[in-house]
């Protein structure tokens, strides 16, 4: 047995091996320095974040985290403001996507029309998705000005009351939903209209062939076909509207009396204002955890034909 291994140690290196050992060498070389700056940008940072949630820190009173185990997640469990701000994310989130996706999918069948200037109208619609988020919560500050805001003088035009829309308990979120929708729908729309043009044309001739009405031909081809971009575009809106905070930010702070007040905002107050660090990192592992189950939930439903398949 030595002496084969000694023999196959000694054996000439193939020109297939060299080649192959080669090409890994210069992928490793080409890969590397990306691999190195995500690990630099990515896993190094959720380490930290980890081993903080871990322990008592508040900026100011300690010089170094000191070890508290899951005190911060226990903590969590009691605190009615961190469960207020998980029950106002879902709110928001339920209201905001549920409006985008109706209207979003109602504008992209009208728009989806080969019709003189609807090319126009949609280069125009999609204008708000370009605005940084913090733009978006400016304009609508000053659109829902209680006094001279545009939408209260509408309001008042058509004598309808007018709303004190922003320091207002029971329009506050609303108002949130509603800068939210102007400026996301427009994504769902494109996005839409793109799946809509995808679809083969023969299917909508073999149900003109059957006889199937306008709407037969909706719910029973275009929506089934339809499905994985509407669950792709489900999913990107609700990990993006979850993390809804530079709306609250320049809108109404969290307020009033807590009404706005996100999960993602009580992260940066915990955070950045109250310096409890070991709190907000905990919240913040908790909230990624919840946001990667959930996506795990829906690429599962959105696949779950394929797995039947599979264990058939």
């Amino acid at each position: 047995m030595a002496a084969i291994g000694e023999a196959v140690a000694l054996a000439p290196v193939t020109r297939g091996q060299t080649t192959s050992r080669s090409r890994l060498r210069a992928a490793l070389i080409l890969i590397g320095p990306a691999t190195a700056l995500l690990l630099a940008i990515f896993v190094y940072p959720f380490l930290y974040a980890l081993y903080i949630s871990f322990t008592e820190w508040t900026l100011g009173q300690q010089l170094n985290p000191v070890w508290s185990g899951l005190a911060n997640y226990a903590s969590l469990a009691q605190d009615g403001r961190f469960l207020n701000s998980l029950s106002r994310s879902a709110l928001f989130v339920s209201g905001a996507v549920g409006v985008e996706m109706i209207l979003g999918f109602a504008l992209a069948l009208l728009f989806n029309q080969y019709l003189p200037g609807f090319g126009f109208l949609r280069t125009i619609a999609v204008l708000p998705v370009m605005v940084m988020p913090v733009a978006t919560g400016l304009v609508w500050f000053y659109m829902l000005n209680f006094k001279y805001g545009p939408l209260n003088v509408l309001l008042r035009f058509v004598h309808f009351p007018v709303q004190n829309w922003l320091p207002d308990p029971n329009w506050s979120m609303a108002a949130l939903i509603l800068a939210d929708v102007w400026q996301w729908t427009p994504f769902v729309m494109i996005v839409l209209i793109a799946g809509l043009r995808s679809l083969p044309e023969y299917v909508y001739e073999a149900a003109a062939i059957d006889g199937l009405r306008r709407v037969e031909t909706f719910f029973k081809v275009t929506l089934p076909l339809l499905r994985p971009v509407i669950l792709i575009v489900l999913l990107l809106r609700f990990m993006d509207a979850f993390k809804l905070m530079d709306l609250v930010f320049m809108l109404t702070k969290g307020g009033p009396a807590g009404r706005t007040e996100t999960l993602s905002y009580y992260i940066y107050v915990m955070g950045l204002q109250l310096f409890h660090m070991g709190l907000a990192a905990a919240t913040s592992i908790l909230f990624l955890i919840f946001i990667n189950i959930a996506t795990q939930l829906f690429v599962r439903y959105m696949y779950r034909d394929e797995l039947h398949r599979e264990q058939a």
